[in-house]
């Protein structure tokens, strides 16, 4: 299990241009990404208010609290994008696709995201201050088809339960570039809901 690519947009499109690194931010996203924010997500269904959040010193390591601009208000559930290299072999079959085609900031390799639980903790790397991300939730392709490749919109038209990898919040600050290892922690969450 490693990163194969990774990837990052100054602007609101679908895909996401390579690069050889990325930076995580805490609570915030990958660093110069158009959704790297500081301050809860203006849109309702990807922030959950803080006082949901199960446990608030499981949801972030105690060495790295929520910060206090956030603890009254919303955290964000989908900062950064995650899809399995698996996938864009898949939907390759009837269009083209490669790495950051479908908004994904990291495409990992040999790594069935969707199947892993809520709460599921990926770190990137294995040196001193590596970058970890929590997963949150599957990826609906749904909700952007319109800027999907034509043969993929038509391919995925009838299909309600194709997701498009995972969403996850950075709770460990790091870099993040092609070749890192993944190891997992396993969560406790169940089943992974959309966001």
């Amino acid at each position: 299990m490693s990163v194969l690519s990774v990837g990052l947009s100054t602007t609101h499109s679908l895909a996401k241009s390579p690069t050889s690194y990325i930076y995580l931010l805490t609570n915030q996203g990958v660093q110069s990404d158009v959704h790297c924010s500081p301050t809860p997500s203006s849109n309702p269904r990807q922030c959950v208010p803080s006082r949901f959040v199960p446990n608030p010193p499981s949801f972030l390591n105690a060495s790295h609290p929520i910060p206090s601009h956030l603890t009254n208000h919303s955290l964000p559930l989908s900062r950064v994008s995650l899809l399995d290299s698996s996938l864009l072999t898949t939907l390759s079959a009837s269009t083209p696709l490669s790495p950051g085609s479908l908004g994904e900031n990291i495409t990992t390799s040999n790594l069935d995201l969707t199947s892993l639980p809520l709460h599921t903790l990926l770190h990137f790397g294995d040196h001193d201050g590596h970058a970890v991300v929590r997963i949150t939730g599957t990826r609906e392709p749904r909700k952007r088809a319109a800027e999907w490749p034509t043969g993929l919109r038509e391919r995925e038209r009838g299909s309600r339960k194709q997701k498009v990898g995972v969403m996850g919040v950075v709770v460990r600050d790091g870099y993040v570039q092609p070749g890192d290892v993944v190891f997992v922690e396993k969560g406790k969450g169940g089943k992974l809901g959309s966001v």
